[in-house]
């Protein structure tokens, strides 16, 4: 019986994959971004220790690597790390986390463990999120008791 999810969760680390292998490809043509490579090399350790010489893998980094990916080979690498996680629950907890993990950067979200901060928090560029359970106030603008940078 198939577990519910794991098509869509193996898809998704196919085209992690795939965009790993187009990003290795492409050098320094594409920005670095460090967590992301970090977490689409870790989510091929675990996909290439589970599957191992699996050739549906194989054709699939190749095909990534040389710029087009047949749609019969992306069902192939899906169902051979569909079927594995089915087989596997501890496999399918790890590909569920690294899918998640991938999605979240992504997503400019912070780990399940979020930011938890003491006291006062201060960007000086970019923007901020607060969400869940926020005690104490929240506010904008100007904090009167540090100058930044540019004044004072």
């Amino acid at each position: 019986m198939p577990t519910p999810g794991v098509d869509l969760m193996a898809g998704a680390a196919v085209g992690y994959l795939v965009r790993r292998a187009r990003r290795i490809g492409a050098s320094g043509d594409v920005p670095a971004d460090l967590v992301l490579d970090q977490n689409m090399d870790a989510l091929h350790e675990l996909v290439a220790g589970a599957i191992g010489e699996d050739p549906a893998l194989t054709r699939l980094l190749e095909q990534a690597g040389d710029g087009e990916v047949t749609e019969r080979t992306i069902r192939r690498a899906t169902d051979a790390i569909a079927d594995r996680a089915e087989e596997d629950p501890g496999f399918a907890d790890e590909l569920a986390a690294s899918v998640d993990r991938l999605q979240r950067h992504e997503a400019g979200l912070a780990p399940h463990s979020g930011i938890s901060v003491a006291h006062d928090l201060r960007v000086e560029t970019g923007g901020v999120v607060v969400g869940g359970n926020v005690s104490g106030g929240v506010t904008t603008g100007a904090h009167p008791s540090t100058p930044g940078p540019h004044e004072g």
